[in-house]
């Protein structure tokens, strides 16, 4: 979902672990014990309107979470920022993963990495503005966006990901946390390589488990003064990923359990199959919403994988207030106000009990950008309200 809102953003980012906790403890206590609970929200500090200049304004919205988690109640405030960093791309001889060299594995990032450019990107100014201070003990987590397109048909797309061989999906795993690791405003990862598929001992499935070796490694890239536990990350794939007693949720398992430092974000938004730029209703919103919670909660404690629920504070592709552009099919009524389909997730959450969820960690809010488009058309709200904001600072 966010490749597809936000793949023009590819052209052109949490606080610090002190405790690790097992698996069978998770299961009887809050997830709480999770060093990485809490609420979070993706941040894109892109202009992103069709037909006007693309300008990046790192810490764009900086002053404005900082208001949101002064003015919410306790529980509710925003614990960590997802903001875009860069992407994965391949650049393999026909897109044939047998003939993709190390070389031909690339991270892409969206400021230079070096250690005087470390302070321009948009992970760097979150982490500055909004970071445990004297003025802010508690600060606010700074993770990076890295995307890629497993599916997709250009030059340097994923394609063929799944296919890499163990050995070129950790060198692929070596290189990113490598560079990643270097910079130490970044706290944790969140990768938005869609679609997941980890079905099969792939190589995507290689990867995630390299990844979360190297972030817990001792003596490694990922450990540092500033990080003693290493780095967390997340990936971002939909319910069914988690379907009871399937390949997929074994393998999910054993990728976050192993290090005890990854964790599932399952978006409850763009559920429905319809082409881009149908609106799905509020009323049908809800029932698919509350139908995906259900299954999440079940499959997610027999798998033992703790996850985040995104929900669409401002517009996707299918739930929104407005539309702008060819693509737009207004066949059904729009809400006046994005908070209908807020509120209808909320109240599945309540009816599902899933904030008891041992495995729960807390909500990832879509989304604070400065435009959301694709093919072809614009989806409003692009950030939330005020009146969302303080919906969400009450009931978050």
């Amino acid at each position: 979902m966010l490749n597809r809102l936000l793949k023009p953003l590819m052209l052109l980012g949490l606080p610090v672990i002190t405790s690790i906790v097992t698996a069978e403890a998770a299961s009887d206590s809050k997830a709480q014990a999770w060093p990485f609970s809490g609420h979070s929200a993706w941040v894109y500090d892109t202009h992103n309107v069709p037909g006007e200049p693309r300008t990046v304004s790192p810490g764009f919205f900086s002053a404005e979470i900082a208001r949101y988690n002064r003015n919410a109640d306790p529980g509710h405030k925003i614990s960590t920022i997802y903001s875009y960093h860069g992407s994965m791309e391949m650049y393999c001889s026909k897109h044939d993963p047998k003939h993709c060299p190390p070389d031909k594995l690339i991270l892409s990032l969206a400021t230079e990495s070096s250690a005087a450019n470390h302070q321009r990107s948009s992970v760097a100014h979150y982490r500055q503005t909004l970071g445990a201070s004297d003025k802010l003990p508690e600060g606010v987590g700074s993770v990076a966006i890295i995307d890629g397109v497993v599916n997709g048909h250009y030059e340097g797309s994923l394609k063929g990901f799944n296919e890499l061989s163990q050995e070129a999906a950790n060198a692929f795993a070596e290189k990113v946390a490598a560079a990643l690791c270097q910079d130490p405003n970044i706290e944790g990862v969140q990768f938005d390589l869609e679609p997941l598929d980890v079905r099969k001992k792939n190589g995507q499935y290689f990867f995630y488990k390299r990844i979360a070796a190297l972030f817990a490694q001792d003596n490694g890239p990922c450990i540092d003064e500033n990080h003693p536990q290493g780095r967390y990350f997340s990936v971002f794939a939909p319910v069914h990923s988690l379907k009871a007693n399937s390949q997929s949720a074994k393998n999910l398992q054993a990728i976050f359990s192993a290090h005890q430092n990854g964790y599932l974000i399952a978006p409850i938004y763009d559920l429905d199959a319809t082409p881009l730029g149908h609106s799905t209703s509020v009323k049908r919103y809800r029932k698919l919403a509350q139908r995906q919670l259900d299954m999440l909660n079940r499959w997610s404690k027999q798998a033992e994988v703790p996850f985040k629920i995104g929900i669409p504070a401002a517009a996707s592709v299918h739930e929104y207030v407005d539309c702008k552009g060819p693509p737009c099919k207004k066949k059904t009524p729009l809400p006046t106000s994005q908070l209908d389909y807020v509120q209808a997730v909320f109240t599945a959450m309540t009816e599902t009990n899933i904030r008891d969820n041992p495995f729960f960690l807390g909500n990832a809010v879509w989304a604070w950008s400065r435009g959301i488009s694709h093919g072809g058309a614009s989806f409003h709200p692009q950030k939330p309200s005020d009146n969302m904001q303080d919906l969400l600072g009450r009931q978050l």
